[in-house]
């Protein structure tokens, strides 16, 4: 209990920190910042698992409460912005792949699962039936996740200022209505986490809130008193993986991992170019959907730089089920062809979204 008060309350004070500096995405970014000093500082800090359960929860209801009838019209250019999706998630991982291999010498398997943007715990699964180092797996899948957190929003203001969006028709403002959105949503979230649906307690919520969104039950999106605490929590949980590591470690990993998150953002931005000129949409809004980093991260970020988040969820669940579904299959084809003896199993599913 005292790590997890310790640890909310120094990523609130970052989060607010940041707030007052005016950084862009302050609630994620200042608490994972502040979370990551604090850990290098020798101080515990905790996120028990009703917590983290809970704040996917809140996200999911965030981002369902954003879908209107005119985001459902948006959606026929969906399937076209998806497909240049699949196709960076290949370049990005063929890309930085070559790189730890060919520049920094590691050996094959852990550079192919160093270079998966995304789906973390299944990535960590897959990557311990290999000989894989799991230290170098682990710190470069976190440091690219730590600098697209604290980078990506300046980098997006500065390629394409985001076009303001205006989301939902105001805040839900009774009371009543904001108690059946949490009960109905948080049942659809365990219902689904119960059936390992990859991503369900964040799924869930964001199915059932957009589903009682467009048929007028509740009306309005969930006020900030849900997406701040989310954020926090979120941060302070990105920062919690770094926990395993000394500071001399992660200061060692820190070229490796910058590298392969500056490849996996250049080739990111280049997809989201030409997806924004193929199908007419905001830079921002493709780069933030494209960027490899977590369902629930990059959705917060969405909303914090008041971008469509059900189009940047959208694009962020599809990268995470296309990887959950076929990434025990072909890392095992890949790395055979790579010459790499390995036995790849195909374990079940995790479907929290810890740990993308």
């Amino acid at each position: 209990m005292r790590d997890t008060v310790a640890g909310l309350a120094i990523g609130a004070a970052g989060a607010i920190a940041c707030w007052g500096l005016g950084v862009p995405a302050p609630w994620l970014a200042g608490s994972m910042v502040a979370g990551i000093i604090a850990i290098f500082s020798g101080i515990r800090v905790g996120m028990p698992d009703w917590l983290k359960a809970l704040s996917f929860i809140f996200l999911g209801i965030q981002t369902g409460t954003s879908v209107t009838w005119d985001t459902v019209d948006r959606a026929a250019q969906w399937p076209l912005s998806i497909i240049f999706l699949g196709v960076t998630v290949v370049a990005v991982t063929w890309a930085c792949t070559w790189y730890y291999v060919r520049r920094s010498g590691w050996d094959k398997p852990t550079a192919l699962f160093a270079s998966l943007p995304g789906a973390l715990s299944l990535v960590l699964l897959l990557a311990s039936t290999t000989t894989a180092d799991m230290r170098r797996v682990t710190i470069a899948q976190c440091i690219r996740l730590f600098f697209l957190v604290a980078a990506l929003p300046s980098v997006i203001a500065w390629l394409s200022p985001p076009e303001p969006v205006h989301v939902g028709v105001g805040v839900i403002g009774s009371v009543t209505d904001i108690a059946i959105l949490i009960v109905i949503s948080s049942l659809a979230g365990f219902a689904l986490e119960r059936l390992r649906v990859p991503a369900g307690l964040m799924l869930g919520p964001m199915l059932a809130s957009a589903a009682l969104e467009l048929t007028g039950v509740i009306s309005g999106a969930a006020p900030n008193s849900i997406l701040i605490p989310a954020n926090i929590v979120l941060g302070v949980m990105i920062a919690s993986r770094f926990a395993g590591f000394t500071f001399r470690e992660f200061t060692d990993a820190l070229r490796d991992g910058f590298s392969g998150f500056l490849i996996a953002l250049v080739i990111a931005i280049a997809g989201a170019w030409i997806t924004s000129a193929v199908a007419g949409l905001p830079l921002a809004l493709t780069l933030l959907a494209f960027s490899p980093g977590g369902l629930d991260a990059m959705t917060i970020m969405a909303f914090s730089l008041n971008l469509d988040p059900a189009y940047v969820g959208a694009h962020q669940m599809a990268r995470y089920l296309g990887l959950a579904l076929m990434m025990p299959m072909v890392t095992a084809f890949v790395l055979r062809r790579m010459g790499a003896h390995v036995n790849v199993t195909s374990p079940s599913m995790p479907s929290k979204l810890e740990d993308r």
